[in-house]
């Protein structure tokens, strides 16, 4: 299995990875690892940001505890301010163009997962290109309405239109939790596949949790073992009741 930098490949200083994807997709997990695992794998400063105005990150703070000192001095977390943290509508630091534009950091950004949310993204649009931009969506194909091609060509469709932004590539993240089978991995890696190949996209990273790991790696096609990385940091931790009623 690989490490999550590495099927992505390392980005130079100042270059934006940017996230889209449906409703329990993954999209924050994905955005999570990938920062945590390019401040472990790299000297650079990292920015994790939050741009997903459909379900903001909880107390994501709380994930330095997971850092060392040095790596967590290089992780700048961008998230709506304190007071506004729960707040029914779309809140961005004051300064975030010039926060997205800096050359001295690589940028892993998570926006919103419908037409609506990723749009949100659109008005940083030539911010982020000037930089340098890869954008790549994350699919879980067992939730609502990811389960034929038809669903996912009107998926993909609908965010790169929203986000105004080429993509660079597809994520499988095909799971139930710890429900996941090594058969449900291989039909969403296919499904997943079939898009890409259908739309001239690859398929960049297949995801499975630490939780069933060692259960699916040796049950899967070459091409889907080929691109598995495993993820160990879940929203779902951080996302408590303390976490959402602490200010």
């Amino acid at each position: 299995m690989h490490e999550l930098a590495d099927l992505f490949g390392l980005p130079r200083a100042g270059q934006s990875i940017v996230f889209a994807g449906p409703s329990g997709s993954g999209k924050t997990e994905v955005s999570i690892n990938l920062a945590l695992s390019l401040i472990r794998l790299t000297a650079s400063q990292v920015t994790l940001c939050d741009l997903d105005v459909v379900k903001p990150y909880f107390r994501l703070r709380d994930m330095l505890h997971l850092l060392t000192k040095d790596e967590a001095a290089r992780l700048n977390i961008i998230e709506p301010e304190r007071r506004l943290l729960h707040a029914d509508l779309p809140t961005f630091p004051r300064n975030l163009h010039a926060l997205l534009s800096s050359p001295e950091t690589t940028k892993v950004i998570d926006v919103g997962g419908d037409a609506i949310g990723a749009g949100a993204v659109a008005q940083f649009r030539e911010t982020i290109i000037a930089s340098g931009c890869r954008f790549y969506i994350v699919v879980n194909t067992l939730r609502p309405g990811m389960d034929s091609g038809d669903g996912l060509k009107r998926m993909l469709t609908a965010i790169r239109s929203g986000a105004r932004l080429a993509v660079s590539g597809l994520v499988a993240n095909t799971n139930l939790q710890a429900e996941t089978t090594a058969d449900d991995v291989q039909r969403g890696y296919d499904a997943v596949k079939a898009l890409g190949d259908g739309e001239g996209l690859p398929v960049v990273a297949v995801l499975v949790s630490s939780e069933y790991a060692d259960q699916v790696v040796h049950r899967l096609s070459p091409g889907a073992a080929g691109l598995l990385s495993v993820i160990r940091i879940f929203n779902r931790i951080m996302d408590t009741v303390g976490s959402q009623t602490e200010f």
